[in-house]
């Protein structure tokens, strides 16, 4: 029999030894969770891997209910809606995942929106963990509709709720089928027609005219026009020895309202009212915009650019700029939110797809809330909404001149640098008094905006206005 002391230092070794393994312990923890997060992602991770065939991965529903991806025994990940490629993305062991699939991947396992008994059975029990269904902002009507108005061009087509920032519809041509992401993976990826690209978010082109709706109002806010203000173009404005045409007012070059130039897309006038503006308050227009970066958005987006990063701010280039050309590159999703903004009385509400996250069709709550914040003042939006809706009311955009709906919109023609031919554009808002939404439509090569953009949305309007 131990005597006390010994008992006692015996006693302490012991504890000694099990605080020590309890710091191993949390060690071990705070390395294999903390330090090598690697590890969830590593294609080598056996729960990553059953992530892909699991039976019990939630659904993505549209949000009339709809079912657009589901797992099917034996099948694996099944997508339902084509058009819809590039916003549920895929899901694949070899190449990872993307869109809806990857953006709210921690609903669809189950990790994230249970109730905290669910999770506690699913942790503690060893209970089978079962995914949520994640329902997402998408109307199948304006999706139809917009992917129907396309009709395979390359190009894409983005519809939002300007109220609420809801994506109502998403089109990127050409697309794929994600189920086939294992097989078909090495030929889309090297493809270069880009079939995997999401030309509605990472798409960059020239905006052409239709960034004259950012340029005018700059003008507008700093008081250097107003729709009725009365400019002057007889030939041709020239900077630096650069010089634009005075070319499309019907009534021929001369004198007219600043509302005209707009409508009848006069470069001159707006190379001329960017030179007044300059660069530093141009620049920060399309900042306020979003045009600075990448647009926050639930799936990537491609940063944009007014100016490059090496470029020299000379007068030929803001003038350029000012009408639609220059070094600019702006995605499709990037223009819908410049018109949205215009039908929202001046304030932007961020793009977002996430709806709510369902157990067994009971709301377990919103996946996405949208940001807002006022870029031009409700004055400025109203004259610039004004001016869109004179665009279609003078047959500039003949395509959305639709029977009982009042459009408001802007045609752009871009010079595409490669390959050719112009791309063709048109953003627009409907219904004018009433918004409820906002399109932007670019056709890759397309010609004139106004002949080709044009009635790809004034479909997509007519099922937005209806649905």
């Amino acid at each position: 029999m131990l005597s006390p002391e010994p008992l006692q230092r015996r006693l302490q070794n012991t504890g000694l030894i099990v605080i020590g393994l309890v710091f191993v312990l949390f060690g071990s923890l705070a390395y294999w969770q903390v330090f090598r997060t690697d590890l969830a992602t590593s294609q080598h991770n056996p729960r990553l891997l059953t992530a892909y065939t699991d039976p019990a991965r939630g659904r993505i529903l549209d949000r009339d209910g709809n079912v657009l991806a589901e797992t099917v025994p034996g099948e694996g990940r099944v997508y339902h809606d084509l058009s819809l490629a590039h916003v549920l993305g895929y899901l694949s062991p070899r190449f990872g995942s993307q869109g809806v699939e990857l953006a709210f991947n921690d609903f669809l396992i189950g990790q994230e929106g249970r109730s905290w008994q669910a999770a506690f059975e699913a942790e503690f029990r060893r209970t089978h963990r079962r995914g949520l269904d994640v329902q997402i902002t998408i109307d199948p009507a304006v999706q139809r509709a917009a992917d129907a108005a396309l009709a395979g061009r390359k190009g894409a087509v983005v519809a939002l709720d300007p109220r609420n920032g809801e994506v109502l519809a998403m089109v990127s041509n050409p697309g794929y089928d994600p189920a086939t992401i294992d097989t078909a993976g090495p030929e889309l990826f090297t493809d270069p027609d880009a079939p995997i690209l999401n030309r509605a978010a990472q798409g960059l082109y020239p905006p052409g005219s239709t960034f004259k709706t950012v340029t005018a109002a700059a003008g507008l806010e700093h008081g250097l026009v107003a729709p009725d203000t009365i400019v002057t173009c007889e030939d041709e404005f020239v900077v630096e020895g650069f010089a634009i045409s005075c070319a499309n007012v019907p009534q021929g070059v001369g004198t007219y309202p600043f509302t005209d130039a707009y409508a009848y897309s006069v470069n001159a006038i707006f190379a001329e009212l960017g030179v007044d503006l300059g660069w530093p308050r141009l620049l920060e227009m399309s900042r306020r915009f979003g045009m600075a970066g990448a647009l926050p958005f639930t799936l990537d987006t491609a940063p944009n650019q007014v100016l490059g990063p090496e470029s020299l701010r000379t007068g030929p280039l803001l003038a350029s700029t000012a009408f639609g050309q220059g070094e600019l590159f702006i995605s499709p999703l990037q223009m819908a939110m410049v018109v949205a903004t215009i039908a929202n009385n001046g304030v932007m509400a961020e793009p977002h797809l996430g709806l709510r996250a369902l157990d067994n069709g009971r709301d377990r709550g919103s996946l996405e809330s949208a940001a807002e914040r006022r870029i031009i003042s409700p004055q400025v939006a109203s004259n610039v909404g004004g001016m869109m809706r004179e665009v279609v009311t003078r047959g500039q955009a003949a395509g959305v001149a639709l029977d009982g709906i009042a459009v408001a919109g802007k045609t752009g023609t871009a010079e595409a640098y490669e390959g050719g031919g112009n791309h063709a554009w048109f953003i627009a808002f409907a219904p004018y008094e009433n918004p409820v939404v906002a399109v932007a439509v670019v056709v890759e090569f397309g010609g004139s905006g106004a002949q080709v953009a044009a009635p790809i949305a004034g479909q997509v309007i007519q099922a937005a206005v209806r649905r």
